[in-house]
Formats: structure tokens, sequence, C-alpha cells
């Protein structure tokens, strides 16, 4: 298991439990869908929104098994989100390996996908309410509006902070809410609880998805395991970007990064005026606000294992080199 949750008590051994249980779900006698979830789930992910789920439900006083299989239907739907982002990004690495499209080609990886969706909703079907199986529904439905307004704003400079967060909150910071809610609501907490762990949940996807975008211009390329300035390179307009053009004054950035240049300019040139502009310093400002309200929800939760764990939790997400 990951090393990543070491420090939580517990967390550990029951992500033990959800791994077996993703194992299970998604064996299948096709050699390709074997083989590409053979690389996918073996390796060293962090498990971050099953590891939230978990802790959510600790708020609860219904701790029963079902937990287990939510969490585990919750990794699959985020890694049927991650194969099918590779392939409309075009990107080489996953965790650290060939994308799934580059081994397979970008059919077969779809299809791959769409099987993990179907294990995903199988679970779901069998172990959560019918109003979370609507609630896990919309927020699939944000996600892939979202990734579609995303691939639209493909090589365009103007897009805007405000677009830019929306879009986020349809990527990321729904599927971290929906592990609050899930896990929460599952185990019975009582609503006002439930929904301060909801907000805690958005929060967090908000500015764990920023730091993720920061890191495509800083991370080293053996720590965030893809090349640096990818999601560039993909046209990506992301926060450091978008800040860094505010305060283009001399407008050498926003000339790399016009309508008919972008696609075929010098992409570490864009990385480096982006950090010498404070694009990245900036960003690390929006990320310090989102968390900051992540605590702050935090501080009204019951005090208890669950509210340290969340609170540490907070503070491990916002440290993050990869």
């Amino acid at each position: 298991m990951t090393e990543f949750w070491n420090d939580f008590p517990g967390i550990n051994e029951a992500l033990g439990r959800v791994q077996e249980l993703i194992d299970r779900a998604i064996q299948s006698n096709n050699r390709i869908i074997a083989e590409g979830l053979g690389s996918l789930f073996g390796g060293d992910g962090k498990l971050l929104r099953p590891g939230l789920l978990l802790i959510a439900s600790s708020f609860g006083k219904d701790q029963e098994e079902k937990r287990f299989p939510l969490a585990a239907a919750l990794e699959i739907l985020h890694t049927a989100t991650l194969i099918h982002d590779d392939v409309i990004d075009n990107s080489p690495l996953r965790r650290g390996l060939p994308a799934a499209h580059e081994k397979y080609g970008q059919k077969d990886a779809v299809l791959i996908g769409d099987f993990l969706l179907s294990r995903c909703f199988l679970l779901t079907a069998q172990y959560t309410s019918p109003e979370n199986a609507e609630y896990l529904a919309r927020s699939i439905s944000a996600l892939c509006s979202m990734e579609l307004e995303q691939d639209a704003d493909r090589f365009r400079s103007s897009v805007s902070v405000r677009g830019y967060l929306r879009k986020i909150t349809g990527k990321t910071a729904l599927l971290f809410s929906l592990a609050c809610h899930v896990g929460a609501s599952e185990a019975k907490a009582p609503p006002p609880v439930t929904t301060t762990l909801r907000r805690i949940g958005y929060n967090l996807g908000m500015a764990f998805q920023i730091i993720d975008d920061i890191l495509d211009y800083t991370g080293e390329e053996d720590t965030i395991r893809k090349p640096r300035g990818n999601d560039v390179k993909a046209g990506l307009v992301t926060l450091p970007l978008i800040l860094a053009l505010r305060r283009d004054t001399q407008g050498e950035l926003t000339a790399l990064v016009g309508q008919d240049t972008f696609p075929h300019s010098d992409f570490n040139r864009i990385i480096r005026l982006t950090l010498e502009l404070g694009g990245i310093e900036e960003s690390y400002r929006y990320s310090q606000g989102y968390t900051r309200r992540a605590l702050g929800e935090i501080e009204s939760l019951p005090p208890g294992k669950g509210r340290t764990m969340m609170e540490k939790l907070t503070h491990k997400l916002l440290e993050r080199t990869a």
C-alpha cells in the first residue's frame, strides 16, 4: 500500500481491503483489459479519494462494510477518467508508465475506460442509496461537460480565472466532494456534518488541482512521473499561465500564446516566462485560500480522530510535490 497514508491510523489497512475489492472488480478475461488495468492499479497510486471517503465515514454511527466497495467504486471511476483524459490530452505517461493509448491505441484505451465505468456503476448499484447513485451520475455528467469545455479551449489564451475555476470544479473538486458526501451520508453522519464534509471535499479538490497545475511548471519529472510542461504542450491554459498573462506588460508571453503562435511556440520559454512573471507564486495564493477555507470548515467538525486526520490530510495535500 502507498506510503502516503502511513501517518493516518487505520487508513492503510482499510485501503488494503479497498484494493482487494478493486482487484476483484476489474478482473477480465480480455488480455488487453487485464494488461492495461494491471499496470494502472498495480502501481503506487495514493488512493486519495477512497481515503477521503473512509475518513468522512468515521463521522457516522454506521460503519457498515459497504463503505469499502463504495471507496473502490470511486477509485475505479477516477481511474476511468484518467484513461479518457490521457487519450484527449495525448499524454505519453501515466504514473510513470506508458499511458494506455500509447500501448493499445486510442480506441482500445477508451474501451478500457468504459469497462471501468461499467464496474463503477455495478458496485454503486449494489451498495449505495438511490440518492447517492444519482449524485454520482450528476457528478459524472459535470465532469464530462468540463472535459469537453477544456478541450474546446485548448490553445486559447483568453481563458479567464473564473472559467478555469469552473473547469476544475467539474474535473476534480466534484469527486473530492463526492467522496466526502458518500462516506458521511452512507455512514449516517448527522446532515449538518455531511454538508460540512462535502464543502471540505470541494475546497480540498480545488486546492489539489491548482497545485497539480503548478507542478506541471515546476515539478521534477521523476517525481511527478510525467514530462514537465506536458499540459502546456497540450494547449491547456491553467491558472499559472492565466495569472502570468495578467502581468505581461511587455507582451512577450502574450505573443507566444497567440491564436496562431501557441501550438508552435517554444514551450520551455512559456514555462520560464510564466515563472518569471509570478504566475506560480500567485497560483499558490489561490491554493492556500482554498486550503484555509477547508481548515475553517474542519474546525467546525466534531472533535476526534476523524477531524485530526482531515486536518492532517489538508496540510499534506498543500505541501505535496507530486
